[in-house]
């Protein structure tokens, strides 16, 4: 543990979030190639992504900071399926919506959490995409899924001052007061997965990484139990956000001509 009391330690943590405010992640470690489809490709978007907002306050005093996950009613799934739709059929590939299945569902941990992606596909996650993909003939998947704040998810990206455990959509606010506006994480992982006779392949990856301020932000009366109407300004930046990630990792992508 640092030796920084916790004032210092609180600062740097605002300082370097500060810093990184508006910076999309220019983190995507190897395998990161260009994946090849025919025109008319069928592509599966699946998302295993919780529709949930963790809270991560650091405070003054390391009593008072704390930590807590809401539960939110957003479509992820369609959210997902939007930010790929438009740049998919312009390349003249086809969409689908694809439900993760029991098996993937379940393998969630070891194919996200738990997984070195810089490294490839673990073997019996790349079986289960295979087999997904087989059964709505699909010539390639992406998929969206949660990630840690470490270093064998977010690299040399990953917030030090910040607790490893952090996982999906985050929002850190800081010990300057209620007022500031807390900063957007995405500790997420979108991976580009291409799926061929002899089985699934990871082409490409897009960590999520920092997003911009909670734009608009009001101080809310208890830090603690932030109402879920305010919280609900958070889709259309976690939606930009995905927007973004998105987009980076589908430059990874094209069609033979």
């Amino acid at each position: 543990m640092s030796g920084h009391p916790p004032a210092v330690r609180g600062a740097r943590a605002l300082l370097a979030l500060a810093a990184l405010l508006g910076a999309a992640a220019a983190y995507a470690a190897h395998p990161s190639e260009t994946l090849t489809l025919p025109a008319g490709t069928r592509v599966g978007v699946v998302n295993l992504l919780d529709a949930e907002v963790t809270h991560f306050h650091s405070a003054r005093q390391m009593q008072d900071s704390f930590l807590k996950t809401y539960t939110m009613g957003w479509p992820v799934a369609a959210l997902l399926m939007a930010s790929v739709t438009d740049r998919l059929k312009s390349l003249g590939l086809t969409a689908l919506a694809v439900e993760p299945g029991e098996a993937l569902s379940r393998a969630r941990e070891d194919c996200f959490l738990n997984a070195s992606l810089g490294k490839g596909l673990p073997k019996e996650c790349a079986r289960l995409y295979a087999q997904l993909a087989a059964t709505q003939q699909l010539g390639a998947l992406i998929v969206l899924g949660p990630g840690r704040n470490d270093s064998a998810h977010a690299g040399s990206t990953r917030h030090r001052e910040l607790p490893e455990y952090l996982r999906g959509w985050c929002f850190v606010s800081g010990p300057g007061g209620a007022g500031d506006a807390p900063t957007l994480l995405s500790l997420t992982e979108m991976l580009l997965i291409g799926v061929t006779p002899a089985g699934a392949e990871l082409a490409a990856r897009r960590w999520g990484g920092n997003g911009h301020s909670w734009q608009g932000y009001p101080a809310p009366a208890d830090l603690k139990a932030i109402p879920e109407a305010q919280l609900e300004q958070l889709r259309p930046l976690y939606t930009m956000m995905l927007r973004e990630q998105a987009d980076a990792l589908l430059t990874h992508l094209q069609v033979a001509r």
